[in-house]
């Protein structure tokens, strides 16, 4: 069935035969994979064949177009059930990509109508004779997942049970179905983990101009989401009780900076409240009696259950692997985990509908339930768990990623918790890791998870993203960690849209973090009715280039620098924002504590040896940081950068971030080619180029994502 062919054409290489080099031709076997056959065994075979005698110069694994479903993770690992590095590729091989689903696809026959009169009482009149159900356990369907605590500090985790009706995801039933409500008054605020209280007491508030609640029969099975205290850190926790005559609701668990009132952003959303399911798409699940409950769509088609928990491919000590024109969907879990890969091409893939990340390069921790910034745990294969935790307290963390790794022209949409994860590179020594994330499209990332789980995160040494667009977040785009990385020729839009306090780019609190370059970007579109930033150098952040980047309507701030130095803000064309920039000097009031002799930069940059080779060689004035006033923000520049139309030039002392006359501000077009198009580039006569002549063409033509690539 799995039967290899030759290819018509061969394969010419060269190599390295003692110390002569010698020309060999072989050529290319092939294993096709019919509609519906075992990738598992095609590779098995593949592996049987790459350690004959005579190897082939590569092997092709095409897989017909159709769908393979799976119930455990497809793996390569080296030494495993891979043991060569000849080159595999798998791929479709027909126009239509091959779908590699992590669930099952319901028959529209096993939908049906609701008997349960005491069910249907509690529901909108309006919608209760729309109302379908699935017996799941009647489908074989015994593990339906479980709700969980998501949010700032927790723990990445698989998805529950979710269907999918007619491509798109459900959503658990909620009210307000696409909005929040303020909480109201504050009378307890539940223990606070971030201080130190580990009382894990619940907080209570009330709820203000609404009598919803009311309704739901056991508020006691209901969960909250939102942003209890911080913009910037949203939590989920289940409910303890509600009182509808005091109008009170009691949490029964805490969340990480305690509830609080009265800022625009403190409010909250309710969901698995079976009686709000009252919009197309929502759905219940009774994890007790095993039954699922949605109001269909019109026009019912597809309904799709997610299933596996596990990474639906993972890729372990390889090389030379290739994955083309694949799609990876309908999973609780992440898409393709990688770890101590090179040369992994991964192009032409689409991951959607999964419940957490598509790609993850690179060790995650096992979940901790600590709730405090300084993470636990212990390094662990296929997860990601409490990684952000974790790092914050193992800044080095060499999570072997591996290096020279590849994603490119790659979709990625309505995922749970983030996009593509990649890492590598050794924070030790600087070795870059070479891998990167090109033309990709990552939107819609966010639909279970929030807070730190980005469309593109990049960490390690020397890695690269380009020419992506990262669009449609509720939080940030692209979170960096780490040295020597490169952004540039990104289109960032429709970031940042719930939170405050958070930017589309975002870095922060590590000053040894040197050498970013962020170059050539689009930012625009960014924020909601909160203060948000396009560019976010936070607590400290330090040596970074912002070189030749356009910020359009780009938030309430386009570069914000949070008590850093060094950072370079050059040639860059600000448009329609309230502040161009922003600097500050928390390291000598509110946060002067990260500079304590036992505080976080000193462990941060001691981890590194921040003063001796190669930290003193590659970033020479970070060897000298404690000497030189750490507490003050220095040599942060902004020159030769236009600014149009903009409210302000800099939110904070102007000393701190020199203002020159090698800027130029104006309150009408300067000469685009079509501002209303939002095509930025300037005309040949524009004035720019005699009122700031060391400004440099930005190449407008290479920024974005190509579809048709």
């Amino acid at each position: 069935m799995y039967a290899s062919t030759s290819l018509k054409g061969v394969l010419s290489f060269l190599f390295l035969f003692g110390s002569t080099l010698v020309y060999c031709q072989r050529d290319i076997r092939r294993i096709p994979v019919p509609a519906g056959g075992s990738l598992p065994a095609a590779i098995a075979e593949a592996d049987k064949l790459a350690m004959s005698p005579h190897p082939p110069a590569g092997i092709e694994i095409d897989l017909a177009p159709g769908t393979y479903f799976i119930d455990s993770t497809i793996q390569l690992v080296q030494g495993g059930n891979w043991h060569t590095l000849v080159p595999l590729t798998i791929r479709t091989s027909g126009a239509k990509h091959a779908v590699i689903h992590g669930g099952r696809s319901i028959p529209l026959e096993k939908v049906q109508r609701v008997s349960d009169r005491g069910f249907l009482s509690g529901l909108d009149p309006r919608v209760r004779s729309r109302i379908r159900m699935l017996d799941l356990k009647a489908l074989g369907i015994t593990n339906t997942g479980r709700l969980r605590p998501m949010g700032f500090s927790r723990p990445f985790g698989v998805a529950w049970l979710e269907p999918f009706f007619n491509g798109v995801p459900g959503t658990v039933a909620r009210w307000p179905n696409d909005s929040m409500i303020l909480i109201g008054r504050l009378i307890d605020s539940g223990s606070v983990p971030r201080w130190g209280d580990t009382s894990h007491r619940g907080g209570v508030f009330t709820y203000e101009g609404t009598d919803r609640p009311s309704r739901w029969r056991n508020p006691g099975d209901a969960w909250i989401g939102g942003y209890f205290m911080w913009g910037y850190a949203d939590d989920a926790v289940p409910l303890k009780s509600i009182d509808t005559n005091r109008r009170t609701i009691t949490t029964a668990m805490p969340t990480v900076y305690g509830f609080g009132t009265g800022k625009p952003y403190r409010a909250f959303y309710a969901y698995n409240i079976p009686e709000e399911i009252d919009t197309t798409g929502e759905y219940y699940v009774d994890h007790a009696r095993q039954l699922l409950y949605f109001l269909p769509p019109a026009g019912l088609k597809t309904l799709d259950l997610s299933i596996l928990e596990t990474p639906m491919m993972a890729l372990e000590g390889v090389s030379n692997i290739r994955l083309e024109g694949l799609d990876f969907t309908c999973s609780r879990g992440m898409g393709l985990y990688m770890e101590r890969t090179t040369h992994v091409r991964v192009d032409h893939c689409d991951f959607y509908n999964l419940g957490m990340m598509a790609v993850s390069m690179g060790k995650g921790v096992t979940p901790t339930d600590d709730m405090v910034h300084p993470g636990r745990g212990e390094p662990a294969s296929r997860i990601v768990g409490s990684i952000v935790p974790y790092i914050y307290e193992n800044s080095t963390f060499d999570r072997q990623g591996g290096s020279d790794n590849g994603i490119a022209n790659c979709r990625v949409f309505r995922t749970g918790a983030g996009g593509i994860f990649i890492t590598g590179g050794d924070r030790i020594t600087l070795r870059a890791g070479n891998s990167w994330v090109s033309n990709c499209y990552v939107s819609d990332y966010n639909r279970i998870e929030r807070s730190y789980r980005p469309g593109i995160w990049v960490s390690g040494v020397g890695n690269r993203i380009a020419n992506c667009e990262v669009c449609h977040g509720p939080a940030m785009g692209i979170l960096l960690h780490g040295n020597d990385h490169v952004v540039e020729y990104n289109n960032i839009h429709d970031m940042a849209l719930v939170v405050d306090d958070m930017g589309a780019f975002y870095h922060g609190r590590d000053p040894s973090e040197r050498g970013n370059i962020v170059r050539y970007n689009y930012f625009h579109h960014i924020g909601g009715k909160h203060k948000t930033e396009a560019v976010y150098h936070d607590d400290g952040e330090c040596g970074t280039t912002v070189y030749g980047n356009i910020f359009y309507k780009a938030g309430t701030v386009a570069g914000f620098i949070g008590g850093g130095r060094d950072n370079r803000y050059e040639n860059n064309i600000f448009i329609a924002t309230k502040y161009a920039s922003h600097i500050d000097n928390r390291l000598a009031n509110w946060a002067k504590a990260m500079l304590a002799p036992d505080g976080l930069f000193r462990k941060r940059l001691n981890a590194v040896g921040y003063n001796r080779p190669p930290y003193s060689v590659r970033y020479p004035r970070l060897k000298d940081y404690f000497e030189d006033e750490p507490a003050m923000p220095k040599r942060d520049t902004f020159t030769n950068n236009i600014l149009v139309r903009v409210q302000s030039i800099t939110e904070g002392k102007k000393e701190w971030l020199p203002f020159t006359n090698e800027n130029l501000v104006v309150d009408y077009d300067p000469g685009f080619v079509d501002s209303a198009k939002e095509d930025f580039r300037l005309k040949e006569d524009s004035e720019v180029w005699r009122k700031l002549p060391n400004f440099r063409k930005i190449p407008w033509e290479k920024i974005g994502y190509d579809a048709k690539k």
